[in-house]
């Protein structure tokens, strides 16, 4: 059974729920859209004195409007269109501007350029294949506009645009296209998977914060149940020593000290897993512990795994770092752990150095060791990491985030003799700050 952790297959629903694009948002960028055509029109009708063909322009801009109202009064404000909803309602857009600027103009038309807008919003908020739909349509019409179209009833003697200049718009536009719209992907793609390793990121840190409350709480609970089962211990005992032997009575005195023995065994190894009564407790004196202590209980969880783990610590035993083990750091610490032993051949060496200004570790494992491709990647969300094996893709990255929240770096790196090495490294004022007794000391 693998050891390693794979948060990002408990909280898929959380990432994905909050997936599509709010059409309230799309809602608000037509009708900016809408009123600015509108007032653009106006404006070179009535202010410039340009006779443009007003019927269709006017029934262009209209039935965007319309198309707006309707959606607005049939959706919730805060509904969020899925992705082909999107492309569909981004598609209309870019008809909508091609049927404006073929009666006003074509490319020679400035405002050609807001074909770089609809692109732009699916390479930031869309699937890639939307996007290379979308940009297909625009490539399309910015084509098709190049060639055809309604002159500009320019005055006699105006300015007119030879087609070589044209030809210049329509690169232009295509190049821009092409460019935002793939520099606005990768932007955004790398800002969206980061925004999703967060997610996960939390929702770890809530639930071991949460297991880490449980096991107090049990804890407690086996301390608390621990006398009055003792208790029934001795009175059923008792009961089936006074009572005659072979009764039905005394045969129920039996079975009832038989079942509260069980009830205790369960208890008492409740009492002693590494989880409950030694690693996180609710009072923070059982919390403080050695630097050495803290890998030893972590160890522990995968002392099962059949590969060895060998802690040793190398610095003065009477300047022993003592730290506060949260839940951050033990997940953090456990994730690291967890992956040198799924990857070990046979042993998993943890090696600990402090002096007055730094503490370090050592988690190193004889096995095939991370590949050189992505050895300068690791710490990235969703990367998998080594030869011919899956995983460690948000395990590192939390990692690699819960630590640096403590004040540590962390370095990656593959021993001469093989096998992987990584290396912890913290400055010691930074790592024992959060001693819970020493403000109170202070003061």
């Amino acid at each position: 059974m693998s050891n390693e952790r794979h948060p990002e297959t408990d909280a898929d629903a959380v990432i994905f729920a909050s997936g599509g694009m709010r059409l309230q948002t799309l809602v608000y960028i037509r009708w900016l859209a809408v009123l600015g055509q509108a007032f653009t029109v106006v404006i070179v009708q009535f202010g410039f004195g340009y006779h443009l063909p007003m019927v269709p322009v006017i029934a262009l801009i209209g039935a965007s409007a319309l198309l707006n109202l309707l959606v607005s009064l049939s959706r919730k404000s805060t509904a969020r269109l899925p992705d082909r909803g999107a492309i569909l309602y981004l598609f209309y857009d870019i008809l909508q501007l091609t049927g404006l600027l073929y009666f006003t103009g074509g490319l020679t038309n400035p405002f050609s350029v807001l074909f770089l807008v609809p692109v732009t919003i699916s390479a930031t908020n869309l699937s890639r294949r939307g996007t290379v739909f979308l940009g297909l349509i625009t490539f399309t019409a910015i084509s098709a506009l190049a060639v055809f179209y309604e002159p500009l009833p320019l005055p006699e003697g105006s300015l007119r645009l030879s087609e070589i200049y044209i030809l210049t718009i329509w690169a232009a536009l295509v190049l821009g296209s092409l460019f935002l719209s793939g520099y606005a992907w990768l932007i955004a793609a790398d800002a969206r998977k980061m925004s999703d390793a967060l997610t996960v990121a939390r929702f770890e840190l809530a639930r071991e914060q949460q297991l880490s409350a449980v096991g107090g709480i049990a804890a407690a609970a086996a301390h608390e149940l621990g006398t009055p089962l003792n208790t029934i211990l001795l009175v059923s005992e008792e009961l089936a020593q006074e009572l005659p032997a072979g009764s039905p009575a005394a045969e129920d005195a039996g079975l009832l000290h038989d079942q509260a023995k069980k009830c205790a065994e369960v208890l008492a190894q409740l009492s002693r897993r590494p989880d409950t009564q030694r690693f996180l407790q609710d009072s923070a004196h059982h919390n403080y512990l050695a630097l050495d202590s803290i890998f030893e209980l972590i160890a522990q969880q995968y002392s099962d795994a059949g590969t060895e783990v060998a802690i040793q610590s190398h610095g003065d035993a009477a300047t022993k770092p003592r730290l506060y083990l949260n839940p951050e750091l033990r997940f953090a610490l456990g994730n690291l752990i967890s992956n040198a032993v799924e990857f070990a051949a046979h042993q998993v060496s943890i090696d600990l150095y402090w002096n007055d200004k730094l503490v370090r570790a050592e988690i190193r494992d004889d096995g095939p060791g991370f590949s050189e491709e992505i050895l300068g990647r690791l710490g990235e969300p969703y990367m998998t990491t080594r030869r011919g094996k899956g995983g460690m893709g948000l395990g590192v990255f939390i990692a690699d985030m819960m630590i640096k929240r403590s004040g540590g770096e962390l370095t990656f790196g593959n021993r001469k003799t093989g096998g992987a090495i990584v290396e912890i490294l913290w400055p010691r004022p930074r790592l024992e700050k959060s001693d819970p007794f020493r403000k109170s000391m202070v003061l």
